[in-house]
């Protein structure tokens, strides 16, 4: 059973409530990366204008948002795909910290490849399981 608990709480923000109580599980992962590449572009604005209280309020909500979506793996029937994605999550994660502490947007592009990426995949799914 896949748990969105954690990140349902990081998107309560969001204003995405009534989206979510009637989205699929599809639609729940999407709107958790829909919510992290916004914040991620709110983040790099803070960094550029130097917000550096915004900056770590967004850094924050997007480690709460990798939280949920890692606690959504399937780890007993997601195999090597659900651990590799975790390596992901945690890579990103990381990279955030690190753009965090140095102010580096170049980590942030990364990271934005990696949940671009990710997020193009759940469509892929989304769009084979309709």
């Amino acid at each position: 059973m896949l748990d969105f608990s954690n990140g349902y709480q990081a998107y309560q923000n969001t204003s995405v409530e009534g989206k979510a109580a009637g989205a699929d599980i599809h639609k729940l992962v999407l709107m958790l990366f829909d919510g992290f590449l916004d914040e991620l572009a709110r983040v790099e604005g803070h960094i550029q204008a130097k917000r550096f209280d915004k900056k770590a309020a967004g850094i924050e909500r997007m480690l709460k948002i990798l939280g949920g979506l890692d606690a959504s793996l399937d780890q007993q029937n997601g195999g090597e795909v659900a651990a590799n994605m975790q390596k992901l999550y945690q890579h990103c994660g990381q990279a955030l910290l690190n753009a965090s502490l140095k102010n580096d947007l170049t980590e942030l592009d990364t990271v934005r490849v990696i949940m671009t990426n990710l997020q193009e995949g759940w469509q892929g799914l989304a769009q084979h399981a309709a």
